[in-house]
């Protein structure tokens, strides 16, 4: 942070006492909680299970048949009969064994893709309740800072009140004033506290009182550069695993427009008591309409999924422009605020009081410029919330916790 960064924070007062404790939460430690204790975890462990036990039975070779049969029995006497036992096994040809793995594999790969969207999600609603209570913590400090200058303000009326150099009503109004201010830090707290709560509630961090957000860094208010690779986001990869599952299930139907023979042998017992050995194959007759139309019928899904790919990356490449647009809009607004109007207003409040001191200036010129000071915090604040807010959906956009959620 520069120095001039550093005196706009001094300035707005936002070191409060609970950014003073040794070790906040971060925004980086809130989205690894909430992802380890997600339930959801649990789930896509599942999936997985079930696809590897998929893919385990996928690599396995048709199972063999032993068939037993009698003929003859009765027809000429009982020495006719013969007795058929055979070994049957089918032997695929084709690649049909690995083109099953492969389209099992593709399964895999889309639930994994899938596991890091649901993470990236469950990132920015954890992301967004952190801007919250940032910003609500913040307004807390705004809230205690125009506590203090109402106070200070009051002791002096009232002492100008004693002194009769300001009429009674003066008084009365910088009461008044101070206890507005004091039931304005009363709800900056409370909604402190709610924002903690959900906040919370989400990582499974227990109770409000024990969680610290951190508030550093909530000043800078960097460019939004969009890496090269940001348009390559998870979400994508989503497409792109559909659309490996989409090629191997292609690779299937070809495999399976071979026909598989089936191999048998065996012995033969004749009512002679004699023994021979019978031995054969059998080759199903192929129904190349039926073939043929499995692999039309993979080949435009894979089709659909690349042209829903390619719509997905023109319309991200937008939403990312847009987002990034609005990131540059409140940084620039915020800036403004920071640098331009908020001094100017604490130059003017110093300086009407140090003139009504001097009985230049009346109470009402020092509450005008009170509030006019309270107010530009407050649209500073709001500025820069509203950048951080368009950050959370700039940093959905382009996965920037991808590699912190990743896992497996």
């Amino acid at each position: 942070m520069n120095a001039m960064q550093r005196a706009a924070l001094l300035a707005v007062t936002f070191l409060s006492a609970g950014a003073a404790q040794a070790e906040p939460l971060t925004l980086e430690q809130a989205i690894r909680q909430s992802v380890e204790g997600s339930p959801q975890e649990k789930a896509n462990a599942a999936r997985i299970d079930t696809l590897e036990a998929a893919r385990a039975a996928a690599d396995t070779k048709p199972a063999a048949t032993i068939d037993g049969m009698v003929e003859n029995i009765g027809t000429g006497g009982f020495n006719q009969f013969q007795v058929d036992a055979t070994y049957n096994q089918r032997i695929e040809r084709g690649g049909k064994r690995e083109a099953r793995v492969d389209l099992v594999e593709g399964e895999i790969g889309i639930v994994r893709a899938e596991t890091i969207v649901r993470r990236l999600d469950l990132a920015k609603r954890v992301q967004e309740l952190y801007v919250e209570a940032q910003t609500t913590e913040l307004n807390v400090e705004l809230a205690r800072n125009r506590v203090e200058i109402a106070a200070q303000l009051e002791k002096e009326v009232k002492r100008r009140v004693d002194d009769a150099r300001d009429p009674l009503f003066a008084g009365t109004r910088a009461r008044t004033e101070l206890e507005q201010a004091r039931v304005d830090l009363e709800l900056a707290e409370h909604a402190a506290e709610a924002a903690k709560s959900r906040l919370a509630l989400l990582i499974g961090s227990g109770s409000a009182e024990s969680l610290d957000v951190s508030t550093e860094g909530f000043l800078d208010l960097a460019p939004a550069n969009v890496a090269p690779d940001a348009f390559a986001a998870p979400d994508l990869a989503v497409y792109e695993a559909r659309s490996r599952r989409a090629d191997a299930n292609v690779r299937l139907q070809d495999a399976n427009a071979r026909t598989d023979p089936t191999v048998f042998a065996g012995p033969r017992y004749l009512g002679t008591g004699d023994v021979a050995l019978i031995a054969g194959v059998s080759l199903p007759l192929q129904n190349r309409a039926l073939n043929q139309a499995n692999r039309d019928r993979a080949a435009a899904e894979a089709r659909q999924i690349e042209a829903d790919l390619a719509v997905e990356r023109f319309q991200r490449r937008q939403e990312i422009a847009l987002a990034a647009e609005k990131v540059e809009e409140a940084r620039h607004e915020a800036d403004a605020i920071r640098l331009r109007v908020v001094p100017g207003a604490e130059q003017t409040l110093r300086e009407v009081l140090a003139g009504y001191k001097r009985g230049g200036f009346t109470f009402l010129d020092v509450s005008t410029a009170q509030s006019a000071l309270h107010d530009a915090r407050v649209r500073m604040v709001d500025a820069i919330s509203e950048y951080h807010r368009a950050k959370v959906d700039l940093d959905r956009l382009t996965g920037r916790f991808a590699n912190l959620v990743g896992g497996n």
